[in-house]
């Protein structure tokens, strides 16, 4: 069995620099779909989102699950 996920979010939160001046905590990038994705390929967005925005820095990850039960 696979694992479909109905909706899907990246948030990237780091510190952004406005007038040389560091802002910290701010929203960097943003990925939304309610299109679904299957968990293979979520996993795979994942990894070559890492790699594309923090260029292999590395960062902090948070994930959240969220099941909402048919009705």
């Amino acid at each position: 069995m696979s694992i479909y996920i109905e909706e899907a979010e990246i948030v990237s939160v780091g510190t952004k620099w406005d007038k040389g001046k560091s802002k910290k905590k701010q929203v960097k990038s943003h990925f939304y779909t309610d299109d679904g994705i299957q968990f293979k390929d979520f996993a795979n967005l994942i990894e070559s989102y890492d790699d594309t925005i923090h260029k292999h820095r590395g960062a902090k990850i948070k994930c959240t699950v969220e099941f909402i039960e048919y009705e």
